[in-house]
Parts: C-alpha cells; sequence; structure tokens
C-alpha cells in the first residue's frame, strides 16, 4: 500500500508546500490536507494514515491532551509537529504527550525530510539543540538559555496561552471544563513562577521566551 501522510495546517500555502516537497520527494505518496483539527480528525477516522505533519497552532486549549487523543485515533499514526515556538519549551512537553518528532517551522527542506526519514525508520526525531538540552537535563547540567517558562507545568502552560489570547478566567475554565476557582489557582501559580504582576508583564515574558523562531 502507498505511504499515507496527512498535512494538517491552518496556512494554505504551507500546506500545498509541504504536499509538494513530499510528493517529489516519495513519488507514490498519498498526501492528504486539513486545515483544522476537524478535518484531521475526520482523514484518520475514514482512512489509514501513516504520518501526521501537524501545525501546533491548530491544536489550541488542551494541546497535550488532543495529541494523545489522535494518537488514540490510531495507534500506529506517527506525528510529526511543526511549530513557531521556541522547541526548548516545547518540544519535550509533544514528545512526551505522544509526538514522534518535533521541528521548528523556520527549518529548511533537508531537515524536513530528514525529521521524515527518521520518522518513518520508527524513531523519535530531535534536532541536535533539543537533544542536547534533554541531556542536560537528564544529567542536571546547567543550561544557561533554559526559559524559565519549562518552571510550568503542563496544564499551566496550557492556560498561560489562553490568558495570553485575552481568555477570561471563566472561559478558561469553560475550556477546560474546570472550575473558575481552579483557573484562578493556576494563574496565580503562573505570575509566581514566572515573576509577572500583570497581563502585560506576562505577555511580555511569553513573547520573549516563546516566539523566537516565528
Amino acid at each position: 500500500m502507498p505511504l499515507q501522510i496527512t498535512v494538517a495546517d491552518d496556512r494554505v500555502a504551507e500546506r500545498l508546500g509541504l504536499k509538494f516537497i513530499i510528493e517529489n520527494w516519495l513519488p507514490g505518496t498519498i498526501v492528504s490536507l486539513a486545515e483544522n483539527l476537524t478535518e484531521c480528525k475526520r482523514i484518520l477516522s475514514q482512512q489509514q494514515i501513516d504520518i501526521i505533519l501537524l501545525d501546533s497552532d491548530i491544536l489550541d486549549a488542551n494541546s497535550f491532551y488532543l495529541i494523545r487523543s489522535l494518537k488514540e485515533n490510531q495507534r500506529s499514526t506517527r506525528i510529526l509537529l511543526f511549530s513557531t515556538y521556541d522547541e526548548l519549551v516545547y518540544g519535550e512537553r509533544y514528545l512526551d504527550a505522544g509526538a514522534d518528532g518535533f521541528l521548528q517551522k523556520n527549518e529548511n527542506e533537508e531537515r524536513i525530510k530528514e525529521a521524515l526519514s527518521v520518522i518513518l525508520r520508527g524513531e523519535k526525531y530531535v534536532s541536535n539543540r533539543l537533544k542536547e538540552h534533554l541531556l542536560n537535563k537528564r544529567f542536571n547540567l546547567k543550561h544557561q538559555s533554559l526559559s524559565p517558562l519549562n518552571k510550568l507545568t503542563d496544564r499551566e502552560m496550557e492556560v498561560c496561552q489562553m490568558l495570553i489570547k485575552g481568555m477570561r478566567v471563566s472561559e478558561i475554565a469553560d475550556t477546560l471544563v474546570l472550575h473558575t476557582s481552579t483557573i484562578g489557582t493556576y494563574k496565580s501559580k503562573i505570575y509566581k513562577k514566572l515573576r509577572v504582576k500583570n497581563l502585560v508583564d506576562l505577555l511580555s515574558k511569553f513573547k520573549m521566551h516563546m516566539l523566537s523562531c516565528e
């Protein structure tokens, strides 16, 4: 059977660009396109997909849970996550959630092919930069570029993302199906860990440490 790859990205140019790269590099591969998470899930429900090239921007809230839910739909499906965010903040989190690789969106065509080749062999793909970071963390070595955002738990990171998008505590509570007091507690912990006093400070610190490659 031909290799089946789904490109899930909310930007038309990026979807078509990846489709072009894959079809020219791996002739005979069937590439399906999804512009949002709903379409991606629909494709998974209708056909066996070998690899999903997934844009982290379409995950929105509950992003780590959604990775796990996609894997549950087809356990043999492998996920290569693309993101504009710093891999030292998000890479390990998504790998722990079930992603098979993490690639930043500013990477060139050769790096994309390399990541896909690694995943097709059944291995996990991480860049040399992320690999070094994980080794430093594993052996408790100091890393000068360690982001303060790494202090946040996965749930705190999700709440943080929603706060900087301008969502109110009540909206976040509804989205995550949690009590408003619980979200208030998460918010307090985030502010304390990141040493910020208000939303403006939070937004500034988040952009400083997350948008390193946009």
